[in-house]
């Protein structure tokens, strides 16, 4: 078997990358034969989506797939390149005129060839697919000098494939049985589709098209308009451009270039025009009908034009011309007439300066110009989207919208990971306090001056105190939290609540919304979602709770997830911040706890820059996973029990300088949609209070019931219920939490409930594992 061939793909996170990367591994376009290393690259923010795909590939075990390279790195993508598929490019959007469309890619295509001519090898075969695709494909090959500039073809063969199949269907015959169809000039809708030279097989017997067809005004007339305007047909009938045909129009070309076109058949071809016999002007790159043997095409000479083709074939040329004069302009260099075989040396000499001057910028450029467009895009499908109401609920939306646009501004803006491995340090020994010495400090006489400086519950009987609980709830769960609520209106609590933001998921492809209105209802449902418990300190500021409970005197919030029902005010910590002198008060605690074999996943906290840093797991290098969960090295993990001050989270939400870590958190809708949700977390905004303290818990204070394996562990008499707190029986030796694991067949409550008769004696359990169809009896220990 031959050595593997290196092949980059750009825009690999994209729909057309999508369906074309599994036959480019499979063998269908280089050979069966020929292992590949797939190279994919992507803008940054797209990496977490390109994961996915690489996950894809590497699921489909195929046997000619040797590596596959995600990156956002062109000295990564481009190094020596066997072929180089250039998908990615900036989409033309509402209202963008062609000349501002034409800048932007100038820009993106001018990087891509210095970086080709920088880095990969000079035999390279270049495809370009993003539009507009010959003027691109124009500006990389001037931007790569020293590659032949027969190396470079544009994609026309999908207008060639459509321009086949509607000769086919209307002769009722397969696809196969029709050839020599032709598409002259732009991938735009000046191509000429032309079917003169075109031969359909039929009733035996090989006939001209015209014969075929039978047809002329159709094949003069609607033919063409159906070819020229079949892109957007498609976007119009599918909200997206075309993706699978495109795919496979360039598994096509690339074959035809490795492997050569069928003997008496022709493609057609985006190639550079020079000298050819008709009459196409130099210094395009035009589509024509080739031949290709040992990849090199030959232009197919000596077909007669008659003045109908003649006239479609000026036109689209013309439009090429001025394509090709803006652009160069927009390159910065002056346009001089080539030479018969190549470049003139005097455009040599300024494409090769300006390659060495764009290299160094490299991806930077194309990534600031495709963040730019991604954003601009966004912000107007938003507004869009609050045209479809009105009212309090359009203010409602335009707030939660203000945060997601700076979210999704964050996102883009992502330049590689979030910390760097060799900067982590272990916390300062005095950041992280011991549980013990804050509780060996005793509680004040009047607890109440200090309980009633907080916001939680449950304790105001006892002390006779005024703190209040607060719920935030997503706009899944409001409804029905109301409705329980009704039941405590007599008991002695004031009950506050607000809802999360209600923020849109977005296609995973486009990054745009894939809600088309703000209606929770129909297809409209699955198109939102709360941002993640990150999202409290936004949606409680912009409730009025926050200044409402801040005049009340409140100084401090307990936050907690509601499933930890080790969750409790503990009035050690609450003294331990309230004591503090007023310049030196901590505005953030996180209580954390030693980790356990199941907690290696969880959470730690890090000196960071001067900080104190909340690391997770999905920050953590591929290389350095092992070394994350090792107990010995990062010995606790976050319970996410956080005590904050009120008046910090005012004055970071003012400043506009809270800054969390942007988890990207990819879902399948029912209808089998891949979209992205935006996520945050709590207690990443760490970083960003002054003097903020871990302090480490009993375990006591962590008990999480997210499922029926914890449920069990509460359920049993290790634990009993106290004053509205679970403890743990003093009768287990051990003050550890033991390890439950149960199986599949436990997973619904209903069924965990009918496997038990009685739950079993755990008092001295190490750990459990159960799997298969189990059911336990009673008095089981």
């Amino acid at each position: 078997m031959s050595e593997p061939i290196r092949v980059l793909v750009t825009g690999a996170a994209g729909q057309i990358a999508y369906s074309l990367l599994f036959s480019i591994a499979k063998g269908d376009v280089f050979g069966k034969d020929q292992p590949i290393i797939l190279l994919l690259l992507d803008i940054t923010p797209m990496l977490p989506v390109l994961d996915g795909v690489v996950m894809e590939l590497q699921d489909c075990a195929l046997p000619l797939l040797r590596e596959i390279v995600p990156t956002d790195k062109e000295e990564v993508a481009f190094k020596a390149l066997d072929a180089a598929i250039l998908v990615g490019s900036m989409p033309r959007k509402e209202g963008m005129e062609r000349k501002d469309l034409l800048k932007a890619n100038v820009a993106i295509f001018k990087s891509q060839g210095a970086a080709l001519e920088k880095y990969a090898k000079k035999t390279v075969k270049v495809l370009v697919v993003g539009n507009p695709a010959n003027t691109n494909c124009l500006i990389a090959a001037k931007s790569a000098p020293s590659i032949p500039k027969e190396n470079f073809s544009c994609l026309t063969r999908l207008d060639h494939n459509r321009a086949r199949s509607q000769v086919a269907m209307r002769c009722g015959v397969p696809a196969t049985n029709v050839r020599n169809v032709i598409i002259w000039g732009n991938h735009s809708s000046t191509q000429y589709p032309d079917v003169h030279h075109c031969l359909v097989q039929m009733s035996g017997s090989e006939l001209a098209c015209f014969d075929a067809v039978k047809d002329d005004a159709w094949l003069k007339g609607d033919f063409i308009a159906t070819v020229q305007q079949r892109g957007a047909a498609v976007i119009k009938a599918r909200k997206l451009s075309s993706a699978m045909s495109a795919a496979k129009a360039i598994c096509d070309h690339m074959r035809d270039i490795w492997s050569g076109t069928p003997e008496g058949e022709f493609a057609s071809m985006g190639v550079y025009s020079t000298g050819n016999s008709y009459g196409v002007p130099d210094d395009l790159i035009y589509s024509f009908p080739v031949q290709i043997k040992d990849k090199s095409w030959k232009i197919v000479e000596g077909l007669a034009i008659n003045d109908f083709s003649r006239s479609k074939m000026d036109a689209t040329a013309a439009e090429l011309l001025e394509e090709r004069d803006t652009a160069v302009a927009f390159l910065g260099t002056r346009r001089t007439r080539p030479t018969p075989s190549t470049f003139s040396s005097a455009s040599i000499l300024q494409s090769h300066n300006l390659s060495k001057a764009v290299a160094n910028r490299g991806m930077a450029q194309f990534q600031e110009m495709m963040r730019q467009q991604l954003e601009s895009s966004m912000h107007t499908e938003l507004e869009k989207l609050l045209d479809t109401t009105t009212g309090a609920e359009r203010e409602v939306s335009k707030k939660d919208f203000e945060g997601f646009k700076n979210l999704f501004h964050r996102f883009l803006q992502v330049k590689g990971p979030s910390v760097e491995w060799i900067k982590i340090q272990r916390p300062p020994e005095d950041s992280i306090q011991p549980y013990d010495k804050i509780a060996a400090r005793g509680l004040p006489d009047n607890v109440a001056d200090s309980l009633n400086k907080l916001v939680v519950y449950h304790l105001n009987k006892t002390y006779n105190t005024d703190v209040p609980l607060v719920l935030m709830n997503s706009f899944n769960t409001d409804e029905d939290t109301k409705k329980i609520l009704q039941k405590y209106t007599h008991h002695r609590v004031k009950i506050h609540t607000f809802n999360q933001s209600r923020y849109p998921r977005i296609n995973k492809e486009s990054l745009l919304p894939v809600a088309t209105s703000l209606t929770m209802t129909g297809q409209n449902t699955e198109g939102w979602y709360p941002p993640g418990h990150g999202d409290i300190y936004a949606s409680f500021y912009n409730s009025g709770l926050l200044d409402q409970l801040i005049a009340q005197g409140k100084e401090y919030i307990f936050v907690s997830n509601i499933d930890n029902l080790g969750a409790t005010v503990d009035l050690h910590i609450l003294h331990h911040l309230v004591s503090q002198p007023n310049g030196k008060r901590c505005e953030f605690v996180m209580e954390v706890t030693d980790k356990t074999r199941a907690d290696v996943k969880g959470g730690t906290l890090i000196q960071y820059e001067g900080k104190l840093r909340l690391l997770e797991i999905a920050q953590v290098p591929k290389a350095h996973v092992d070394e994350f969960k090792s107990v010995s090295k990062f010995k606790i993990f976050n319970t996410n029990n956080l005590w904050i001050s009120l008046a910090a989270i005012k004055r970071l939400q003012e400043q506009k300088a809270m800054d969390m870590e942007i988890i990207v958190n990819p879902k399948t809708l029912d209808g089998g949609q891949n979209v992205v949700q935006l996520e945050t977390a709590v207690g990443a905004a760490i970083k960003c209070f002054d003097n903020a303290l871990g302090i480490n818990v009993p375990r006591s204070r962590f008990l999480p019931v997210k499922t029926t394996s914890d449920l069990l562990l509460v359920m049993s008499n290790l634990y009993s219920l106290e004053a509205g707190s679970l403890t743990m029986s003093p009768k287990r030796e051990f003050p550890t939490t033991p390890h439950v694991k149960l199986g599949s067949s436990f997973t619904k409550v209903q069924e965990y409930l009918t496997r038990f008769e009685s739950i079993p004696d755990m008092l001295e359990l190490d750990h459990l594992t159960v799997s298969g169809d189990v059911t336990f009896g009673k008095n089981v220990s």
